[in-house]
């Protein structure tokens, strides 16, 4: 009940047309009945009994003369079957499609809500939770329930008017006999009930399954390189099918569940029809209508349909709750990083960052990553930050955009505490370079604007020739219109590099984060990104974590990181004389480079 309580907003939207379609489905689940009605006349005419119980007959008198159903009405009688069983098929298709357009939109929100949710976690949240997980709840729990909340959810409600109309039309004719034939009824309720509590957790256990997979299938098909190269392809092949055997393994379960339901049902519905068939007997020895029985007969025998065809789906909704604990589990987890409800927007940047005995641990109990750093960083300097590999470089430099927030201190722009502005204005007034150029499955000119999409051509082939990737890009067969592949992949490493130097000027802002990595290119994409870079930082405030000696003498000054402490600081001469460390440092990883 909560889960539901929780998809009422997503619900009222489209709450309109999911009323007309429960109405419709009641209209038609009421003409099935009254259908099943017209079997009276049919057999009164063509088996008439002499001695009728006249007070059982004057239970459908009403109904006969309002229809002019009297005497020998046969035509009458199949016209009124056709005409009432076209006007139902007509009356369930639209029930079907507006319950399932309020149940695709439904779920069109929960995803959209998802991905947005998604979006505004933090880093922190995205190292704990493996991507391919997250997917199978985007797509697949919501898929599991998109066939709850449209297709199911259709017949199950058809189901439940059918039961309800058959139950009155049986009670309506005769109560002892309907009694007789529900004897097994509180049984299958409780049958019913078990099996689906035992379901919901199959369902779960399943979802998780597909879960590992979908991580698994991700993971091995974003390094298919790296199995290659190390001749992985069986084991990956073994993981794989371990991964696809539990999950035949859960689902099995659930089948035998679902396939045990039924014909239990059907078992114990046809083991309480012995004591009414004797019943039934007496009472058309006692002068019951032929009519009437044959009614009543069709009635019971409809009425067992459904209670068969909802034990089962009890079961797939049970499946379908198991997925909506896990979307609702999503949606309700805290997002680490966020705006506080006073956030203010944050104003132009124009004297200067500091860092202020800041500390940082990602999690509680945790060494700490970062400890007591204290740095000042002025309008339209450069600073490097250099040190060995877990010095805290990369961390120190995912603060300042509040990727992650400090455990302890605080970091402030032009005095400002970060914390107390919003999230968007303050990524407005930065720019990031990552080490590992990520780019999107789309055109060369998105992927540049994707900082300001409503920029113009002229900016975006601006950024490009600052880049030095202009003359590459009109050399394409579709220019700017080019598709790139997943990551770029049809781009070389110096040519994505560019392309992401040019969003980030495109984006034009203020500060920059360059997390400069080199290394991998040939020397003539070094030459050209370092070209990029020099018109990149131009008139900008940039914290540069540094690989390369070229990029360290590009900073006006030097933060020396260890163990996440920033040990000496000051420009490339001045360490090189006073610090044995960076001396050290700069004989190992910088020189060589050079």
């Amino acid at each position: 009940m909560s889960d539901l309580r929780k998809l009422i907003p997503y619900i009222l939207p489209t709450a309109h047309w999911l009323l007309l379609g429960f109405l419709l489905l009641f209209v038609s689940g009421g003409l099935d009945g009254l259908i099943t009605v017209l079997l009276k006349p049919i057999f009164d005419q063509l088996a008439p009994t002499a001695g009728t119980v006249e007070a059982v007959h004057a239970k459908f008198a009403f109904l006969q003369e309002y229809l002019g159903l009297g005497g020998n009405s046969l035509r009458r009688i199949a016209f009124l079957l056709v005409g009432l069983s076209l006007l139902k098929a007509f009356l369930l298709y639209f029930a079907e499609y507006l319950m399932s357009y309020s149940g695709q939109n439904v779920v069109a929100r929960l995803r959209n809500r998802l991905y947005g949710r998604l979006l505004h976690q933090s880093a922190a949240f995205f190292s704990d939770q493996p991507t391919g997980q997250l997917m199978s709840r985007v797509l697949n729990d919501t898929e599991r329930l998109l066939e709850a909340a449209s297709k199911s959810l259709t017949d199950f409600l058809r189901q439940v008017f059918l039961l309800l109309f058959f139950l009155g039309l049986i009670f309506y004719i005769n109560w002892q006999l309907s009694l007789l034939a529900l004897l097994m009824a509180p049984v299958v309720l409780g049958l019913a009930t078990r099996l689906g509590r035992k379901m919901r957790g199959v369902g779960h256990e399943s979802q998780e399954n597909l879960a590992r997979l979908s991580q698994l299938l991700q993971e091995t098909l974003a390094g298919q390189k790296i199995v290659q190269a190390f001749g992985m392809e069986n084991y990956e092949k073994k993981r794989f099918r371990r991964a696809i055997g539990d999950l035949v393994h859960a689902n099995l379960k659930g089948a035998r569940l679902s396939a045990l339901a039924s014909p239990l049902v059907e078992f114990l519905g046809y083991a309480s029809f012995v004591p009414f068939l004797f019943y039934a007997n007496r009472q058309v020895q006692e002068g019951l209508g032929i009519g009437v029985l044959v009614v009543f007969l069709a009635a019971l025998f409809r009425l067992y349909e459904p209670v068969r065809k909802l034990s089962r789906m009890h079961l797939h909704f049970q499946q379908a709750f198991a997925s909506s604990s896990r979307i609702f589990d999503l949606l309700g987890s805290r997002v680490g990083v966020a705006d506080i409800p006073a956030a203010i927007e944050i104003d132009p940047f124009v004297r200067s960052i500091a860092f202020e005995k800041v500390s940082f641990r990602y999690r509680q109990g945790d060494v700490p990553v970062l400890r007591q750093i204290d740095l000042n960083l002025a309008r339209g300097e450069i600073l490097a930050l250099v040190g060995t590999s877990g010095a805290g470089k990369s961390t120190l430099a995912s603060l300042l955009p509040r990727f992650h927030d400090p455990s302890s201190g605080r970091i402030s722009i032009d005095g400002t505490d970060i914390r107390t502005v919003s999230l968007r204005s303050l990524r407005r007034q930065i720019a990031l370079v990552p080490q590992e150029t990520f780019l999107f499955d789309d055109t060369i000119r998105n992927n540049i604007a994707y900082g300001r999409p409503d920029c113009d051509d002229a900016q975006v082939r601006r950024a490009a020739r600052m880049a030095f990737i202009h003359d590459f890009v009109e050399t394409l067969p579709a220019g700017y219109e080019t598709r790139i592949g997943e990551r770029g992949t049809r781009l070389s490493g110096g040519q994505r590099q560019r392309v992401a130097i040019a969003r980030a000027l495109v984006k034009d802002a203020p500060i920059l984060i360059l997390d400069e990595a080199t290394s991998a290119l040939d020397a003539e994409s070094e030459r050209l990104v370092q070209e990029a870079l020099l018109n990149l930082l131009r008139e900008r405030t940039a914290l540069i974590i540094a690989h390369r000696l070229s990029t360290v003498l590009l900073a006006d000054r030097i933060a020396l990181m260890e163990e996440g402490r920033i040990v000496e600081v000051g420009d490339h001469d001045t360490l090189l004389e006073r610090s044995a460390s960076y001396r050290r440092l700069h004989r190992l990883q910088l020189e060589p480079q050079a």
